[in-house]
Parts: structure tokens; C-alpha cells; sequence
């Protein structure tokens, strides 16, 4: 039973009282994980050579961390665009080959495998072309562009037997490895419902990227980099700030959702997309010529919860995601995870309309088969579970792909995970501009508006 105006300290309290416990609140400090541990260098012959496909703002920041891994080194980079070739070499310190033709990294014997971070219209054709040059392949996500792209990916993998690992750190974060631990245990009981958010509140959050004053068809291969995209004349901005179209990434959901998403699939174990997602947003402050929403919040239909994503771009708030169970809650707060066990158990008689008489003699039997006895209060923790303060979630998601090709082990985020992920994103997308909801039809492989018959 819920009073309306009664206090969180209150209900607190009194749950506690009703399961003859008290409540404490504790802090663990969670290992780092392998990458941090490790005593010297790699021996020479372990050593991974890699090759880097674009070198803009998160390809440079993959390949600052990669090359600062023990036994990582990379010997060639591909960009289509000249300063970035040269931030390359910079980034290296020393001279690299650099070229604008990708497939001659892919010819390169001495290169084991490459990390891509290129626009989503290119993730499909780099991937396949890498599997089927033998090269293992870390993709930025979202994996695909187009749901289609994603499962052409996924038999590139299979056939070649090729490590492929899509790049969302959360599957390999240690703070959603305890949430996904403590729900497996059954923590916080059924999981039925999950919130996640995250918000922004600057141009650069927007994707509003400063054009490179030197930017031209001479300096870039803009025809290349369109690939299969649209044909048209030069555009520093489309180059420069490709998330927000459609013919080059996914919005919202390619850049943010799938986070949240890769968290949720991840921690509850889910192993295909929902059943169906709706989505609502609008474009209501970055008026700059972009054809995808700044605001968008879905719902989802997963077997077991339903899951509600809300991100903007015009207001800054925290990035949190929560599993509400009905034995408590996991929320991860800024990287941080707090488990609030609850006892799901009445605090009071629950006698609503009963008169005086009833309810007064209902009052005495129930707290007397309710109440505590001397000895019997245990503790109901509180407990809050954190990284190192020099934890980095890319380092390791990096270290796991770059340990797959050396050992072989299968990759933690391989092409079907990452693809369950992405769907999910289109399914955003369809729903938002298709106006309907997005049903998705596994027999088919396809995204419809209305449920298969």
C-alpha cells in the first residue's frame, strides 16, 4: 500500500521495520579490468600492427588510445581528407604511410587488422571488404546504416571467420558488467521497466563541428567519401557535420541511443531486437539545414520490459539508466551504479475504506504476524559500485578487440550483437518519420508498420 504524500525517508523506514531490517549504505571500488593490470610490455612477437580507417574526431581519439596499449602499433592510415592523413602521422609520432585509397591497407601483409571510424553510409562496404580481405575489423557504431547493410555484414563475418567488433564501450564497461551480474542474481527481482536518458546543451554536442578552413574538393575526395550516398556538388558542412542527415548516418539514435541501448542488451541479456518501438521528437532549436530531429524519445516492446530512451540536444542533464525490478533498482548515474534493494512487501495494514471497528481489529492481527522480534533485523544495503577514477571504457573496449586478434577469442560485441543494436536505432527512425509504430518482422529481416499477419 502507497500513501500519496508520504516521504521517500518515510517509506524507507517503514519498509525497513516491515522486513525487520536496517538500512546501510556502502561504496566498492570495482577492478579495472585486464588492461590496467598488465606488469610489462608485450613480447615483440605478440605485437598487433594495425591500420586506421578515418582519422576525424573519434577515429584520432581511437588511435591516440590504441597505439597507447601495450603491444599496438599502428603502421598505415586512410582518410580522404589531407589534414587528417597528417593528423595521423602526428598522432604516431614518427612517418606512416598515408594514403586516400582504403583497399591499400586491406593489401598490406604486415597490417592484422583495422579500426574504422568513418560516416555510417561507409561501415557496411569497409567491413565486408575487410572480412573478405582477411582482416579482422573494428567498426564504429552504429554498425550499419540501413538494416539490410547489417546482415550482409554479418555473413562477411561468418563466412571469412573474421573478428569483427563493433565500437559501444558499454559492452565492455565494468560498471554495466556488476549491473548485469547483480541482475542475473536476481538483485532487484523482474526487471519490467527501463528509463534511459542523456541531454546536451551545446553546438558541439549538436554536431555543429568547425569546418576546417582549408577544406576543398582539392584537399578532400569528396566523390569517394558521398560513396553510395546521393550525388552532389562539394558541402564543407555535409563532410564536416554528416550526423545530421540521413543519407550519412542515423540522428539521435546512431550517435546516442546506441549507447544506451548496447547498455540495456548487454546488462538484461537480450539477444534480438523488440518487438515493435515508437517514436515522438522534433527539430525545435538546431534550425541549420538538418533533416533529423534534435529531441527524440521511444518506447520499446521487449519480452520481458518495456524501455524508454529520451534524448535532446538543447537541454544538458545527466546521463542515467535505470532497471526498475519489483525487488529494487540499478541505476547508472555518470558511470557510477547504485543497487537500492526494496522489499516489495506492504508497510502497513492495507485496509483502504474499511470502517473503524474492522479496521482497528484487522490492524492488531497483522502487526502482530508483521512485527520484528528481538534478534531478527538484518541489514538492507545500499551499495554503490565504481570504477577507478583513471577508468577509460574505450581502452577496454579496444583492449578486447586488439586481445581477440591476437588469441583468437570471439569478440565481445561481434556483427550479430552490434546488429540487434542497430535495429533498434532504424526502428527509432522509421517510427519517427514514418509517423507509425516499428514492428519489427524477424522472419523477413525487415522493419514494417504494421505487425506480420
Amino acid at each position: 500500500m502507497s500513501e500519496q504524500r508520504i516521504s521517500r525517508r518515510k517509506f524507507m523506514q517503514a519498509t525497513a521495520c516491515a522486513a525487520g531490517a536496517t538500512l546501510a549504505n556502502r561504496s566498492i571500488l570495482l577492478d579495472p579490468g585486464p588492461s590496467y593490470a598488465l606488469p610489462r610490455p608485450v613480447p615483440s612477437g605478440d605485437t598487433v600492427r594495425m591500420g586506421i580507417i578515418g582519422v576525424g574526431m573519434q577515429g584520432s581519439g581511437l588511435l591516440r588510445t590504441s597505439i597507447g596499449l601495450p603491444g599496438v602499433e599502428c603502421i598505415a592510415a586512410c582518410d580522404l581528407y589531407d589534414g587528417r592523413r597528417e593528423l595521423a602521422k602526428e598522432i604516431v609520432g614518427k612517418e606512416i604511410p598515408t594514403t586516400r585509397q582504403y583497399k591499400e591497407l586491406l593489401d598490406n601483409k604486415e597490417i592484422d587488422c583495422i579500426v574504422a571510424a568513418v560516416p555510417d553510409h561507409w561501415h557496411k562496404q569497409i567491413v565486408v571488404d575487410c572480412c573478405d580481405a582477411g582482416k579482422d575489423v573494428y567498426c564504429e557504431k552504429p554498425m550499419s546504416h540501413t538494416v539490410a547493410d547489417g546482415f550482409e555484414m554479418i555473413a562477411a563475418e561468418q563466412k571469412n571467420k573474421r573478428i569483427v567488433q563493433i565500437g559501444s564501450q558499454r559492452r565492455s564497461d565494468i560498471v554495466y558488467a556488476k549491473a548485469k551480474e547483480l541482475c542475473e542474481r536476481g538483485a532487484v527481482g523482474d526487471v519490467c521497466l527501463v528509463e534511459a536518458q542523456i541531454g546536451r546543451n551545446d553546438p558541439c554536442g549538436a554536431w555543429e563541428y568547425t569546418v576546417p578552413p582549408d577544406l576543398s574538393p582539392e584537399t578532400l575526395d569528396w566523390e569517394t567519401w558521398l560513396g553510395t550516398a546521393p550525388k552532389k556538388p562539394f558541402n564543407a558542412l555535409h563532410f564536416t557535420r554528416w550526423r545530421c542527415w540521413q543519407d550519412y548516418g542515423e540522428g539521435i539514435p546512431g550517435d546516442l541511443y546506441v549507447h544506451l541501448l548496447t547498455g540495456i542488451h548487454y546488462v538484461a541479456g537480450i539477444s534480438a531486437p523488440p518487438k515493435r518501438g515508437m517514436s515522438m521528437g522534433g527539430l525545435f532549436r538546431w534550425h541549420d539545414g538538418r533533416d533529423v530531429p534534435d529531441s527524440m524519445t521511444t518506447v520499446y516492446e521487449y519480452p520481458q520490459f518495456r524501455a524508454t530512451l529520451r534524448v535532446t540536444l538543447n537541454t544538458e542533464s545527466e546521463e542515467v539508466t535505470r532497471f526498475m525490478g519489483t525487488r529494487g533498482l540499478l541505476e547508472i548515474r555518470n558511470g557510477e551504479l547504485t543497487l537500492t534493494p526494496q522489499s516489495g512487501a506492504d508497510y502497513a495494514p492495507c485496509t483502504p475504506g474499511w470502517p473503524r471497528k474492522m479496521r482497528a481489529d484487522f490492524a492488531e492481527e497483522w502487526h502482530q504476524e508483521h512485527q520484528s522480534r528481538p534478534g531478527s533485523f538484518s541489514t538492507v544495503e545500499s551499495t554503490r559500485y565504481y570504477a577507478p577514477p583513471e577508468y577509460d571504457d574505450d581502452r577496454e573496449h579496444l583492449w578486447n578487440f586488439f586481445e581477440s586478434v591476437r588469441t583468437r577469442r570471439p569478440s565481445v560485441e561481434d556483427a550479430t550483437f552490434g546488429n540487434n543494436t542497430a535495429i533498434c536505432c532504424h526502428m527509432a527512425n522509421y517510427s519517427y518519420f514514418n509517423g507509425s509504430i516499428a514492428y519489427w518482422d524477424a522472419g523477413k529481416k525487415k522493419i514494417l508498420s504494421s505487425a506480420a499477419s
